[in-house]
């Protein structure tokens, strides 16, 4: 693998933060939320593929693997840069986002009966 510089990242998570919103994604992930509903293990079935593949074919530019060893890697990196500077946390924030939207979570008196406080 190629060096991957910072400005490198910079430029990955960027185009990936692209990648997403190009018409023909932007149709594959509003089909598999559509598809996914509101559940998470679907979302996670469903969603977090696309996201992935999608991933995966932008930083196959920056020379990592275009597989789930690349995007770990890619991972890595990031994390790295991200405690660098604030540009790539802000990104990688976005990023996030897309991989892990907000949930929705129950009040503690909903979750159970038991009183347990």
């Amino acid at each position: 693998m190629q060096q991957f510089t910072l400005e490198d990242c910079k430029a990955a998570l960027s185009d990936v933060l692209e990648a997403f919103k190009l018409p023909e994604n932007a149709t594959r992930l509003n089909e598999a939320h559509d598809n996914a509903g509101n559940d998470m293990l679907k979302s996670m079935q469903i969603v977090f593929p696309v996201l992935a593949q999608i991933q995966m074919e932008v930083i196959h530019k920056y020379g990592f693997m275009a597989d789930g060893d690349g995007l770990v890697q890619f991972t890595k990196a990031v994390r790295v840069y991200e405690t660098q500077d604030t540009e790539v946390a802000s990104l990688n924030q976005e990023l996030r986002g897309y991989l892990m939207p907000p949930v929705g979570i129950s009040p503690p008196a909903a979750m159970g009966q038991n009183g347990a406080s």
